[in-house]
């Protein structure tokens, strides 16, 4: 009876053991391939300074666990980021840029770019005009910082031009302008469109509602946010949606197409996606921005167009602050990897040489360039730590490095 009772045990913890072996082989399974994001081209200027921030080129959740090596004859290889000042010397210049990769067991990936630093501009008097259709991001007043920085460097006659400049306000002459709208998508500039009672006749006030409303038209009702609640470039004829381009050059620029137009959009296309819908959403999403870039490029066809590839955001710490549990920078970032890399197929495919990426998801520090604030360290602790306060938004500094990028793109494009 014992040795049954022996016999049944152990066979009892080898079928156990058998269990646990079979699971641990399937949590095992070689995982999915790591993924490099480092851009082709790293744009420098003189007397600005460049950085890759690691965490940001590489497709994975659990960054710090990798060690990274530089090799470039130029700039520093700090513990997370590489960054380098070019001086007056390096004008002109391009180095070559090699990142690799190790975890415990060697190199995994090794990825390569152009450090490539703007030259002289062709005339530094030209007039230059820019019209900016973006987000929020526009908040941490990187247009403006990139105004100055662009003035400051001899372009005394850039002009950026557009509806407002920032939160609504009038546009004054010689200063700053954009059509940035908090919220906005690319669907938005194709579509979006809230009318007022105040934009009705009183005497077709019923009728007309009755109109907006059958072709899908809302209304809203809150007054001094009229600058939101529109597309600039939708125009409403005999009750539908019309793209009307040329009327938006007509209201900023005097008719004339802008000899730049930049496009800063993707967080709020893609903040929703999840794993099940992240294809969908891609192909939808990159629909709406081909049909605006022809559309824009139809009446624009000497314009450079340049599109910004989207940062990842900050911590879990920013996201928990804003959202709750309701949205992770896990996810976030696993969405914005995957629109970053449907951007860079899509404006190839375009074939067009004045059709340009901008990078920009890697110059910004992960835990520096957005917004944060003091924190007890947990309810009963009197000690105080800094951490990010919001998962989206850049802070003022994280705005410099924002327009710092964008100005650095911007004097490689006006080179003799």
């Amino acid at each position: 009876m014992l040795k049954k009772s022996l016999f049944a045990v152990c066979a009892g913890f080898l079928l156990f053991a058998a269990g646990c072996r079979t699971e641990c082989v399937k949590q095992s399974a070689t995982p999915p391939r790591l993924k490099m994001m480092l851009p082709e081209v790293v744009y420098a200027a003189p007397g600005i300074e460049s950085n890759i921030y690691f965490d940001y080129v590489i497709d994975s959740a659990t960054p710090w666990a990798y060690a990274f090596e530089v090799k470039c004859k130029r700039g520093t290889h700090g513990n997370k980021r590489w960054f380098w000042t070019p001086g007056k010397a390096d004008a002109g210049k391009s180095f070559d840029l090699e990142l690799r990769v190790f975890n415990d067991y060697g190199r995994v990936l090794t990825g390569k770019c152009k450090v490539v630093v703007a030259g002289d501009p062709a005339d530094y008097k030209k007039k230059i005009t820019l019209a900016l259709l973006a987000d929020s991001g526009t908040n941490s007043d990187y247009p403006r910082h990139l105004m100055k920085t662009m003035r400051r460097n001899g372009f005394v006659n850039y002009t950026p031009v557009g509806n407002h400049s920032g939160g609504g306000r009038p546009v004054v002459p010689g200063g700053l302008a954009h059509d940035g709208y908090g919220g906005f998508s690319w669907n938005c500039f194709l579509n979006r469109w809230y009318y007022l009672e105040s934009d009705l006749p009183k005497t077709q006030t019923q009728a007309e509602r009755e109109q907006f409303e059958a072709v899908g038209i809302k209304r809203n009702v809150r007054r001094g946010w009229e600058y939101m609640l529109r597309s600039p470039l939708v125009k409403i004829v005999n009750g539908k949606k019309t793209v009307d381009v040329p009327g938006w050059f007509k209201k900023i620029n005097q008719g004339k197409a802008p000899d730049f137009i930049l496009i800063q959009l993707g967080g709020n296309d893609m903040f929703s996606a999840t794993e099940n819908n992240l294809e969908a959403r891609i192909t939808k999403i990159m629909g709406n921005a081909r049909k605006l870039i022809a559309v824009l490029r139809k009446h624009a066809p000497d314009a450079v167009i340049g599109i910004t590839s989207s940062p990842l955001g900050c911590s879990q710490d920013g996201f928990g602050a804003n959202y709750k549990c309701s949205q992770s920078h896990y996810q976030y970032s696993r969405n914005m990897q995957r629109y970053n890399r449907a951007l860079d197929q899509m404006i190839r495919e375009f074939k067009d040489a004045k059709l340009k990426l901008i990078p920009l998801h890697h110059v910004l520090d992960p835990q520096g360039s957005f917004l944060q604030r003091t924190y007890p360290v947990f309810a009963r602790s009197s000690k105080k730590t800094v951490r990010d306060s919001n998962a989206l938004h850049f802070s003022k500094e994280g705005g410099y490095q924002v327009g710092d990028a964008i100005y650095c793109w911007l004097r490689k494009q006006l080179e003799k």
